[in-house]
């Protein structure tokens, strides 16, 4: 078999079959590290180890083959992907980069107008993906990353593109055998949950007003199901990640499916949040948990510290527990963990933090993690699961927001799924030690005083 047969056979498995296609493409280095058969194969190298989240090395490799070819757009396109969660500041001029090579490279610019949306920039968002629409017009992904940016704004006309893009950037579309429903039909509908735990939780407040006028059956994570079968009144299956489920058999009647998330469009269009809760804890749980808090001195504060992954900008919305010092040292209250990451409880125990490893940890029922929420008097949380659950319950939640949010949390203003909700913006430049210390002077007016007395400054 020649270069050029691997290489073909290589470029056809390389989404199914990566380890395989690495092989050939290694083959075909070995064989011809000079040739253009040898740099082709080094480029697709490089976009196998995108795809397995190989950072690092994906850009040593695209660095590589600019070095060979530094009049290729995609190359420079491919080196700021790269980069983006490294250093996303290089990655926004490597898009350019690619796009003064090459004017018409949508795709660069598309890229690069979200990386705007995740450093805060919207308008600048939209300005890019519509101009790369017009290079590439029904282009989803810029559809969608336009739907995004007018959401963060509170341009509720974004529900639209939302809506109109499911299947594209983490919106798993799901195929249970019945046709999509177009938001007028008459029917009964299946309902699946969509994206993350948060998601699927936030997106649920808008099911009692489909309910209204719609026979529902809800599939969702297994995670979700007994909270959101004691919370609506409908059949609730935990089977939206498993490859087989019953429901078509239990449900033969089913008319439509629809992903959660569509709901916007039809329910949040107009801007129209109730805000109020919608969940309900387990009532034995809930005994059981005031009556532990009871025992405990002060008010009850729920606190968690890490949001997110690498991928969905945990280092913006994170940090070390340390600093919430100037909450923590409040006398008085207690202190209880949220944190579903693994945690030291030695540094738990030195700051006198309440932990609940086998409620709150990675992985586990939600159901019960709701009844503790739902027995706290307050919640301070970066931006995580914690917040939806808390505001879907009522519970007051104060929500440590990095100065680049994402787009739930909006530009600015108020968070409006939940009343109970308040951000607390971190300003550019900001530290997180500041945020805390201006919020826990706001919610626990009395610490500062307390503080003083004893003769201590902040």
């Amino acid at each position: 078999m020649n270069s050029e047969d691997k290489l073909t056979i290589a470029k056809s498995i390389v989404n199914t079959e990566p380890d395989e296609a690495l092989r050939l493409c290694s083959e075909v280095m070995t064989e011809e590290p000079d040739s253009k058969m040898g740099h082709a194969a080094l480029f697709m190298a490089g976009y196998i180890m995108l795809e397995a989240e190989r950072f690092g090395l994906a850009y040593h490799i695209y660095s590589r083959c600019a070095e060979i070819r530094p009049d290729m757009s995609s190359c420079y396109q491919n080196m700021a992907t790269s980069l983006e969660l490294i250093d996303p500041d290089k990655a926004l001029k490597l898009f350019q980069k690619a796009q003064s090579l090459d004017p018409n490279n949508h795709e660069s610019m598309a890229n690069e107008g979200l990386l705007w949306l995740k450093k805060g920039n919207p308008r600048k968002c939209i300005k890019l993906n519509k101009k790369a629409l017009l290079m590439n017009p029904g282009n989803m992904v810029c559809q969608h990353n336009i739907g995004l940016a007018k959401l963060m704004l509170k341009d509720w006309s974004g529900w639209a593109e939302y809506s109109a893009t499911l299947g594209v950037k983490g919106r798993t579309k799901v195929d249970y055998g019945i046709p999509e429903w177009d938001g007028k039909a008459p029917g009964k509908l299946l309902v699946y949950g969509e994206q993350g735990v948060g998601d699927e939780i936030m997106f649920v407040s808008m099911l009692k007003e489909l309910m209204a006028d719609h026979e529902i059956v809800l599939d969702t994570d297994e995670r979700l199901r007994t909270l959101f079968d004691r919370s609506f009144d409908c059949q609730v299956y935990g089977t939206r990640f498993q490859s087989e489920s019953n429901i078509r058999l239990d449900h033969p009647d089913l008319d439509y499916q629809v992903a959660i998330g569509q709901l916007g469009e039809l329910f949040r269009s107009k801007g129209d949040f109730p805000g109020t809760h919608y969940l309900v804890a387990n009532p034995d749980q809930k005994i059981m948990y005031r009556a532990l808090f009871d025992t405990f001195p002060g008010k009850k504060i729920g606190i968690a510290w890490t949001g997110g992954t690498p991928q969905m900008g945990q280092h913006k919305r994170s940090f070390d527990v340390d600093e919430l010092h100037t909450l923590l040292n409040k006398p008085g209250n207690t202190f209880i963990s949220l944190e579903y990451n693994p945690i030291n409880q030695e540094d738990m125990d030195n700051f006198g933090i309440k932990t609940f490893p086998h409620v709150t940890g990675k992985g586990q029922n939600i159901d019960e993690l709701a009844s503790l929420i739902s027995q706290l008097d307050m919640v301070v949380t970066v931006c995580t699961t914690v917040v939806y659950i808390a505001g879907a319950l009522g519970v007051p939640c104060y929500v440590l927001v990095p100065s680049e949010p994402s787009y739930r949390y909006h530009s600015e203003g108020c968070f409006p799924w939940y009343k109970s909700v308040t951000l607390a913006r971190q300003k550019e430049g900001q530290e997180w030690r500041s945020v805390v210390k201006d919020l826990a002077d706001e919610i626990l007016p009395e610490f500062s005083v307390a503080l003083l007395a004893q003769g201590i400054t902040l």
